[in-house]
């Protein structure tokens, strides 16, 4: 996936509009950077279309999965028309199960606008003032509280959503939390009633499993590149040499994304005065220099195959039942499992292992950065070691990070529950492999500051001047990062620059010189 073909950054990113194909950057635009959602026509009509049909299946006695009849294991018991209100509500109650501390706000946002895409597809049978709703809860900044734990795949965070619908459950709005009712009527919102099959489909999906996996991806792939520059950084200030980063090695093993990692590296520091003054200083690097594009290029290439899926998964219809225009106008609704997360799940959790691939070299070369041993640095990067820890301990914060990190790679999806009376005898885990991706994108973001915060420091000890692209990059952390010279508290400094990573701004510092890089 290259930077070039990225759309707009979602900071810059106002307003998005349903209806047609959406970007992941479009979900963390409504997410974390609270761009508007709205409904184009074509939306709207589709919407309206599917919904007249699951009315009509509503009218008939003819068994169709959520409409006529009960859920889950209670498939096979028929409910009458007088009732079938009551087992939507009673749906979205009993679904609101998840447990435990909150999920982050964006993340609940992130839910709620790919509950919008997925569930305005025109095939799921939900009524438009249901989604009017949810998006009128988005726009008026609405969130239901959303316990972070308890799903094998889907139905249990939805439901906490469904259930704020509703009136009911908790939700945070003008920054305090307060009973759904409430929040809605102060947001000028009225709970609704909902009709058959709207329960069913607010808490099945892939919902959850795509929400937080276009966080997760999304980050991930903004700290492989930005993996990029950090490591041109280090290995500028380590006297390393391009010789690693030759076109023709890159030939000879044709992979593209090594191949456009080690173009990075050579527009990153071509005109490095500090390369130029040691070149021929050494036959050869450390592999944590000399394997950038390999170990890089191959975790891009796992994030590239993901968000590839994960865009598919996005703009998909991923109900059960699936309802479809027929030719006698009366329709026909397919009991079928678009709701299985394996797609997304299988995807995070390869990205879970690309991120703590990227993690374990970088943490590497933080170390190096500090052992005079082999840096030919100062020890720690302190002016006057001994009497100073210098940058000894972030290394150590780094370490331990990167054991989580691995803690966190283990797959999720190989692992299985059963669940409904074995009506449910397979379940994706899709969930916890994106909730898993989330968090790690959070963590190599750390790791990475890390070794920023040691490659910024180590470049103070060259006269000679750096690329111009690392200088730009050198030049964004000491606006708010002082250079060591007697010891700190490094903890928030790292916090700074894993914000600088997060946000996209060390790239782009580095791009502002070099153009997109790829």
């Amino acid at each position: 996936m290259s930077q070039k073909t990225q759309p707009p950054h979602p900071s810059r990113i106002d307003a998005v509009t349903l209806g047609g194909r959406m970007e992941v950057s479009q979900v963390v635009a409504v997410a974390r950077y609270g761009a508007r959602v709205r409904f184009s026509r074509e939306y709207e009509e589709r919407v309206r279309r599917c919904r007249a049909l699951a009315d009509r299946f509503a009218e008939q006695e003819t068994p169709v999965y959520g409409i006529t009849t009960g859920l889950g294991e209670n498939w096979n018991r028929k409910v009458p028309p007088e009732a079938r209100r009551t087992v939507q509500r009673n749906f979205a109650r009993t679904h609101a199960c998840s447990l435990g501390e909150p999920l982050p706000k964006e993340c609940v946002r992130a839910l709620m606008a790919v509950m919008l895409q997925h569930l305005g597809s025109g095939h799921t049978g939900i009524a438009l003032e249901t989604l009017e709703l949810l998006a009128g809860m988005l726009n008026r900044d609405v969130i239901p509280r959303v316990p972070a734990h308890g799903s094998v795949g889907y139905l249990c965070h939805e439901g906490h959503i469904a259930s704020a619908l509703i009136g009911e459950g908790t939700v945070v709005h003008e920054g305090r939390e307060m009973p759904a009712r409430v929040g809605l009527e102060r947001a000028g919102l009225a709970p609704r009633t909902l009709e058959s099959k709207e329960g069913l489909s607010l808490t099945s999906g892939t919902t959850f499993v795509t929400a937080l996996a276009c966080l997760g991806f999304h980050d991930a792939w903004t700290g492989a590149c930005t993996a990029d520059v950090v490591a041109a950084l280090s290995l500028e200030a380590l006297k390393g040499t391009l010789m690693a980063m030759d076109p023709r090695v890159h030939a000879a093993r044709p992979h593209e994304h090594q191949i456009r990692t080690a173009a990075n590296l050579r527009r990153l520091l071509g005109d490095s005065g500090i390369l130029a003054r040691w070149k021929g200083h050494r036959v050869q690097d450390a592999l944590s220099l000399r394997c950038i594009p390999q170990l890089h290029g191959a975790a891009k290439k796992l994030l590239a195959d993901g968000l590839a899926t994960l865009e598919t998964e996005l703009n998909s219809s991923v109900d059960n039942p699936l309802i479809f225009p027929g030719e006698d106008e009366q329709g026909e609704a397919l009991m079928a499992c678009n709701a299985d997360g394996s797609y997304v799940g299988m995807a995070a959790d390869c990205g879970a292992i690309a991120v703590t691939g990227i993690a374990k070299m970088s943490e590497r070369r933080a170390d190096r950065l500090i052992n005079h041993h082999v840096s030919e640095l100062p020890p720690f990067l302190t002016p006057r070691p001994g009497e100073n820890c210098g940058l000894m301990i972030p290394q150590y914060a780094a370490a331990g990070i990167l054991g989580e990190m691995r803690l966190l790679s283990h797959p999720a999806t190989v692992d299985n529950g059963f669940t409904s009376a074995c009506q449910e005898d397979y379940t994706s885990m899709g969930a916890n492999a994106s909730l898993k991706l989330y968090h790690l994108g959070t963590l190599l973001d750390y790791v990475l500051a890390t070794e920023l915060l040691n490659a910024c420091q180590a470049l103070e000890f060259h006269p000679e001047p750096p690329a111009v692209a690392t200088a730009a990059v050198h030049r964004l952390v000491r606006a708010q990062v002082p250079p060591l010279e007697e010891d700190y508290r490094p903890g928030p400094y790292v916090e700074i620059l894993a914000d600088l990573i997060r946000s996209g701004a060390v790239l782009e510092a580095a791009e502002a010189v070099t153009g997109a890089l790829d």
